[in-house]
C-alpha cells in the first residue's frame, strides 16, 4: 500500500515537472511575471552579510560536500549497505540527471541581469536545488528509517526542509536562477526519491520491512526497561 503512494507520488510530481518545463520553455508572460514578482521582495534584501551567507551555502550544497559524507557511509561496515549505498545511487543519480542532462536538454539561460556571483552553465533546473532536496531527502527517510532515537526520528523531517528551502531562496538571492528554475529543481528531486525509494524497496525486498520493524522492537525493549 505504501508503495503504491509512492508510485503515485512520484507520477504527480513528473506531470508538474513537465508542465512547469512546457510553461517556461514556452516563455509564458504568466511564467515571467510569476518570477519578476517573487523575486522583487528578495531583491529588496539584498545586503553584503545575507550574500555572504548565500554563496556560503551555496558551497556547503555542491558536490564536494555530498560526497565525503556518502564516503564516510559507504566506509563504515554498519552504515554501507542500509544507509551509504542508497544514499551514493540516488546522490549520483540526481548529480547525473539534473546539471549533466536536463539541463543540457533544455538549455534554458540563467537569468543575467541581478547576479551576485559569477557562474556559467544553463538554469534550469536549479542543480543545487535538486542535489538538495534529494540528499536532505534522504537524510530523513534513513533517520525514520533506522533511528532508535523517537525524538530524532520525530524531529528529522523539519531540518530537512529548511535546509531545501534555504538551499532554494539561496540561488534566487543570487541572482543565478529564478523561481522556477528552482521549483523545477525540486519537483524533478521529488521524482528521484520516490524512484530510488522504489528501486531500493525492489531490490531488498522485504528486508527493509523487517530492518524497521526490529529498530521499534529496539525502542520498546529500552522503553520496557
Amino acid at each position: 500500500m505504501e508503495s503504491r503512494r509512492i508510485v503515485i507520488l512520484l507520477f504527480t510530481m513528473l506531470l508538474l515537472f513537465i508542465g512547469l518545463t512546457v510553461l517556461v520553455i514556452t516563455e509564458s508572460v504568466q511564467v515571467q511575471t510569476f518570477n519578476e514578482t517573487l523575486y522583487a521582495p528578495v531583491a529588496s534584501q539584498i545586503h553584503p552579510t545575507w550574500t555572504t551567507i548565500a554563496i556560503v551555502i551555496g558551497h556547503l550544497t555542491h558536490w564536494y560536500s555530498y560526497a565525503p559524507i556518502i564516503l564516510v557511509l559507504l566506509i563504515i561496515p554498519s552504515t554501507r549497505k542500509r544507509v551509504g549505498l542508497p544514499m551514493a545511487f540516488t546522490l549520483s543519480a540526481s548529480a547525473m540527471l539534473g546539471p549533466i542532462i536536463l539541463k543540457n536538454i533544455f538549455a534554458i539561460e540563467r537569468p543575467i541581469a541581478n547576479q551576485l556571483i559569477e557562474i556559467g552553465g544553463f538554469g534550469y533546473p536549479s542543480g543545487h536545488s535538486l542535489n538538495a532536496l534529494v540528499f536532505f531527502s534522504m537524510c530523513a527517510i534513513m533517520v525514520l528509517r533506522y533511528s532508535n532515537n523517537e525524538t530524532a526520528r520525530k524531529v528529522a523531517p523539519v531540518p530537512a526542509v529548511i535546509a531545501i528551502l534555504l538551499v532554494g531562496l539561496s540561488r534566487v538571492y543570487l541572482g543565478v536562477h529564478t523561481i522556477t528554475d528552482v521549483l523545477g529543481g525540486f519537483l524533478m528531486g521529488s521524482v528521484v526519491v520516490c524512484a530510488s525509494v522504489l528501486i531500493e524497496r525492489r531490490v531488498r525486498g522485504g528486508n527493509i520491512v523487517t530492518d524497521v520493524k526490529q529498530n521499534n522492537d529496539v525502542i520498546c525493549d529500552v522503553e520496557v526497561e
